[in-house]
């Protein structure tokens, strides 16, 4: 199966892309697919896909999970080039090309839909600009709960935990490979965790319990570790915090690290657990508990109010694809695929 993940994140700064990343990993050309709202790029995408045989990674929609933004091969990449996420090949034809959607059927009649268009995409830019205030928000409450036990938490012994399991399980790999991805997205049907895609990776998933971030330096780490011993590693950064690992998946040793905020699935199978937590002196966090919960409590609402903004912004965002969607020559897409097929594999 295609290993699952998001490129982009509704984060603390607005939208995040890590489509840029893309481009220094080598060996591949990367396809910008171009069109409007409700022209079938997803589908175009799926399939371009399936005609080639399957990608080894689907990317997911952060606003909309439920599509399809990009599919990735060994040798080459499809990705929807439209806004937020707005990607360009940096010398066309050389790596990468624009595969472009064919035009709307009678414009002139969509034209007199503008003002329509206008004001449903007004409406979406307002509740988003909305969510990203309460991500912000969430991030500073987030950030206040590190600040409050950051100062009890014994770094040095984290190290050499960090270093132990590093001894312990990370064998030597073929060459070092850093793929940035985001394993969670916070999305219209609410914080998503992709644990399909830890499971296809790892038979051994190793939980870092972590309500308040402090496994960020053990994670780095053992990043860096896995890099040293000529591994490829899948960094998973933190949909909230894009500056902060979140998960670490090595396949080729079939070992995942996740971080455990108490929103891990109950299916993801866990082999084992680390009590990052626990090293938190019992005695000097008991003073601070009520603290923490009401923080805890208050990050959790900005979280799900920031999720109905971004619910009723996908919405609108919905109503704009319908007004296109009768204007879309779906034929001539399909009618085309074969002639893209050309252009990928020539």
């Amino acid at each position: 199966m295609a290993l699952r993940f998001f490129l982009g994140a509704n984060t603390k700064d607005g939208f995040f892309s890590l489509y840029p990343a893309l481009r220094h990993e080598p060996g591949r050309r990367i396809f910008a697919v171009k069109g409007g709202p409700g022209s079938g790029k997803s589908t175009c995408i799926r399939a371009l896909s399936a005609l080639l045989g399957g990608a080894d990674e689907e990317i997911l929609c952060s606003s909309d999970p439920d599509s399809l933004d990009g599919a990735i091969f060994p040798d080459l990449a499809l990705l929807d080039g439209t806004a937020p996420h707005v990607f360009e090949p940096e010398f066309p034809g050389c790596d990468g090309e624009y595969l472009f959607m064919p035009p709307p059927l009678a414009p002139a009649e969509l034209a007199e839909k503008r003002d329509a268009l206008a004001a449903l995409q007004a409406a979406s830019r307002t509740e988003y600009a909305a969510a990203y205030r309460l991500l912000g928000a969430a991030a500073l409450t987030r950030e206040q709960l590190r600040q409050a036990v950051r100062p009890l938490f014994p770094g040095e012994k984290a190290e050499k935990r960090a270093l132990g399991l590093a001894r312990r399980l990370l064998l030597p790999g073929s060459a070092p490979r850093l793929r940035l991805r985001f394993l969670d997205g916070i999305t219209p049907k609410g914080r998503l965790f992709l644990d399909d895609t830890a499971a296809a990776c790892a038979s051994r998933i190793v939980a870092l319990e972590d309500r308040f971030g402090l496994a960020q330096p053990m994670l780095e780490r053992l990043r860096d570790e896995a890099l040293a011993r000529d591994l490829t590693v899948f960094v998973c950064l933190d949909p909230l915090e894009p500056q902060r690992v979140r998960h670490l998946l090595l396949p080729e040793l079939s070992l995942a690290f996740v971080t455990d905020d108490g929103g891990l699935p109950a299916s993801l199978s866990v082999n084992r657990v680390i009590r990052v937590d626990a090293m938190l002196p019992r005695e000097a966090m008991r003073p601070l508990r009520n603290r923490l919960r009401r923080l805890e409590q208050t990050e959790r609402a900005l979280l799900d109010e920031a999720v109905r903004h971004i619910a009723s912004a996908h919405a609108f965002h919905d109503r704009i694809e319908a007004i296109f969607r009768p204007h879309m020559d779906f034929s001539a897409a399909e009618a085309q695929y074969q002639t893209l097929l050309g252009r990928l594999r020539p």
